[in-house]
């Protein structure tokens, strides 16, 4: 029983401390995505002012193609890069909520875990303590009582089986 105990709690601390350490690794992994989310949408914003300023020098006549050779226009390609890095920023966003999730779970599990090893207190593991000490006494006490009955079986001829 003690020996059940003392796993469960082995368990219960491994299993506290990997949680905290998923916790803590999830926080960073969120921070860090966080970072680079507000580092895209500078990057949307910088390429929003460029487009804005290619769009001034167009109007302005400076730049005319032909219809035959037309090439992707400026606004096609800052299109293109404004749909790919919204596209990243969503997958982004949808990463951090998962993980944000993830992070709520392992938290609200971790404090469950606290509170259930909350109650193991001092008086408990001392009395673990005693109950360890009472079942080392109580094996050697068997294994005295054991001895004494494999004498006594061989000192009257009796057969001894230590399934008894």
């Amino acid at each position: 029983m003690y020996n059940e105990l003392q796993k469960r709690y082995i368990k219960e601390v491994k299993t506290n401390q990997e949680q905290r350490e998923a916790i803590k690794n999830l926080t960073i992994k969120i921070h860090e995505l966080e970072q680079n989310l507000r580092e895209q949408r500078q990057r949307i914003e910088q390429l929003e002012c460029k487009k804005v300023s290619w769009r001034t020098s167009t109007v302005s006549g400076k730049r005319k193609q032909t219809p035959e050779r037309e090439a992707p226009s400026h606004g096609d390609i800052s299109k293109e890069k404004e749909s790919c890095c919204s596209k990243y920023l969503e997958l982004l966003l949808k990463e951090i909520k998962k993980l944000k999730k993830e992070n709520e779970k392992l938290s609200t599990e971790r404090k469950a875990l606290k509170k259930e090893l909350a109650g193991l207190d001092k008086d408990f593991f001392e009395e673990v303590e005693d109950l360890k000490h009472a079942v080392q006494e109580s094996v050697r006490l068997n294994n005295h009582y054991e001895k004494c009955l494999k004498q006594i079986s061989v000192m009257y001829g009796l057969p001894f089986t230590a399934h008894l």
